[in-house]
């Protein structure tokens, strides 16, 4: 009953791990952490019950490996069955300690097979070296019980294994992007939900009490004791972890408290039933410490370990396997001395390390050759939730509508706007974001489109404005049966005046020309484009011979009223010459003809004396 008890209690850390590790990591992988943590239990159990449990309770083979005890039936004895289900929740935690070290990146299968690999070669054999012939009579006691090897709850057996699978897959899977800079500096990645983490390192330190009480077997007056070590380890853990992560870190460092407390616990499990409660402090304030300096180590050497598995569990694990042999009762030890002891627990762990590396690694990397354990960069990016799952969240959707905003080339389609969701104030900004800017660049555009249709110097239309104006006045009047005119205008004697006055003058004498002639034509159906360098033109719209040539004539006179000197011209003042051609309901003649009518009666100005007006119909044959 007691045993099974306990089983209970062990079985609450799976959720505890799941709480744990889906809130350290970012929203966006969530759900893949919590379905592997599920999906490793129930294969760690199931091949723990195929091959497991007889590789670590068999009969043993010279204390290397059980040989029987596979596949247990209802027929087994009870006290065996029990024991069975309780060590089947200590295989589904060492196997679920690798899921939060490779979080973000591990393929779901790849992460399957690691867990396959821990229940059926990793745990029980490690188990069986330390356990076989301590908890249930057994023929044979494995090669390091034997040795008088100490772990009472798993220290090494437990949370070593589980940490030194869980290195290997961090180097064999590789950091997350982004995770490192190009010098090596580690980048904050930050966790969603604190909260959620607490809530799971408290069902794990209720866990643990089923953990570590459990495995006394037989309930006796040594239960308080345990169940004492392993809360004060824990607080001590905990604390020594807030102090010295606050002097590393600053206020930053407040996850660390939760690190510190699982390392605190982790730490006691090797001797929780023989420490004393001063030696239970200890173990657990060095636990918590160690637990934050190997976070930095681990930073420094570019390995990315999501929830800091590798220094809680292997850290605590190796260094709770050490203090045994420290801090327990010299009376209580299975060697002569401490120095004995503890030359018994290293080399169990140094055993340890070279079966579950040795293992691990070759086969790892052998799997992921033919079967990468990496996803790729794509489903990294957008999130194992989606990627692995096809489970959309609000950011997957939200992502979505910004991928169809980029692949319909719509740049000014609103996202759509889910007030319940919790990206709806993203959306809102986007929103206001993309309307502001649109506005900006519409003025911005008018400006630009207005800038590209007038002359820089002058301010008046530019000649792409009134090749463009002429092709659509040519239509209209087609259309309407109206006649129009074309004035040319080109001042005399300007390149004359430029080098006697200089560019300077020229170009002011130039605005004030333009200036003037703008005052002439007030209908804002008529065109005013500078077509050359000092050659201008009009577009009189729906007007007569006779109506152009009075505009010819004044604009003729404006300039010369502006009196403006010259002194290479004909009168001493600048003057225009101007020619004009009128179009009437002629078909199928473009406007470089009507313009070629216009620049004839131009130089007819011209060779008259200059400061003229002539229409191409007074001189036409």
């Amino acid at each position: 009953t007691w045993i099974l008890l306990c089983t209970a209690l062990v079985l609450l850390m799976q959720p505890g791990f799941t709480c744990f590790e889906s809130g350290l990591v970012r929203n966006k992988n969530n759900i893949n952490v919590s379905l592997k943590n599920v999906a490793d239990f129930c294969v760690s159990g199931l091949f723990y019950w195929l091959i497991g449990f007889g590789f670590m309770y068999g009969e043993s083979w010279n204390g290397w490996i059980g040989t029987d005890l596979f596949v247990l039936s209802e027929q087994t004895v009870p006290l065996i069955l029990a024991f069975f289900l309780f060590q089947m929740m200590f295989c589904g935690t060492a196997a679920t300690i690798l899921s939060g070290a490779v979080a973000e990146r591990m393929r779901f299968s790849g992460y399957l097979i690691s867990s396959l690999i821990t229940a059926t070669l990793l745990f029980p054999v490690v188990g069986h070296w330390i356990w076989n012939g301590t908890h249930i009579k057994s023929t044979g006691m494995g090669w390091l019980a034997e040795r008088g090897f100490m772990d009472f709850a798993g220290s090494t057996v437990v949370h070593s294994v589980g940490g030194w699978i869980a290195l290997v897959a961090i180097v064999v899977v590789g950091a997350r992007l982004g995770r490192f800079t190009e010098d090596g500096k580690p980048r904050e990645m930050y966790s969603q939900n604190l909260p959620l983490s607490a809530l799971g390192t408290f069902l794990l330190f209720i866990g643990w009490f089923g953990f570590n009480g459990g495995s006394v077997i037989h309930p006796d007056e040594n239960l308080a004791k345990i169940f004492s070590n392993t809360a004060i380890s824990a607080c001590t853990g905990g604390f020594s972890a807030l102090l010295l992560s606050w002097n590393i870190h600053s206020m930053r460092g407040t996850r660390y408290i939760l690190n510190g407390l699982l390392a605190g616990l982790v730490s006691i499990s090797a001797s929780a039933n023989i420490a004393n409660l001063a030696g239970a402090v200890a173990i657990g304030a060095v636990g918590g410490c160690i637990s934050v300096i190997l976070v930095s180590v681990l930073e420094k050497l570019r390995l990315d370990d999501v929830v800091s598995a590798v220094p809680v569990h292997l850290g605590g694990g190796v260094w709770g396997t050490l203090a045994v042999a420290l801090f327990a009762p010299i009376d209580q030890l299975n060697a002569a001395s401490r120095m004995d002891q503890l030359l018994i627990q290293l080399t169990g762990i140094a055993s340890t390390a070279l079966w579950v590396v040795g293992v691990s690694y070759p086969l790892l990397k052998l799997i992921n050759h033919f079967h990468p354990l990496r996803v790729s960069a794509q489903t990294e990016t957008i999130g194992l939730n989606f990627g692995e799952h096809g489970m959309k969240d609000e950011l997957i959707d939200l992502m979505e509508q910004f991928d169809r905003v980029v692949k319909n080339h719509d740049e000014e389609k609103h996202l759509a706007v889910d007030h319940g969701s919790s990206y709806s104030n993203l959306s809102m900004t986007y929103n206001y974001l993309l309307d502001s800017t649109n506005k900006h660049f519409r003025k911005k555009e008018q400006e630009l489109l207005r800038m590209a249709s007038l002359d820089p110097l002058t301010g008046i239309a530019n000649r792409r404005v009134y090749e463009q104006a002429m092709e659509n006045t040519m239509s209209q009047s087609h259309e309407r049966d109206e006649d129009f005119a074309l004035l040319v205008l080109d001042i005399d004697y300007f390149k004359q005046y430029n080098d006697h006055y200089g560019h300077q003058l020229g170009d002011y004498c130039l605005q004030n020309i333009c200036q003037a002639l703008s005052r002439i034509t007030s209908r804002k159906r008529d065109v005013f484009a500078r077509i050359g360098g000092e050659e201008f033109a009009f577009i009189l719209r729906n007007t007569t011979i006779e109506e152009a040539k009075k505009v010819a004539e004044a604009l003729r006179n404006e300039v010369e009223k502006l009196e403006i000197p010259h002194a290479h011209a004909d009168c001493d003042f600048v003057t225009v010459s101007i020619g004009g051609a009128l179009w009437d309901g002629r078909i199928n003649l473009p406007h470089t003809a009507l313009f070629d009518e216009a620049d004839r009666a131009l130089f007819k100005a011209k060779s008259k004396g200059r400061n003229q007006v002539m229409f191409f119909s007074e001189f036409a044959e």
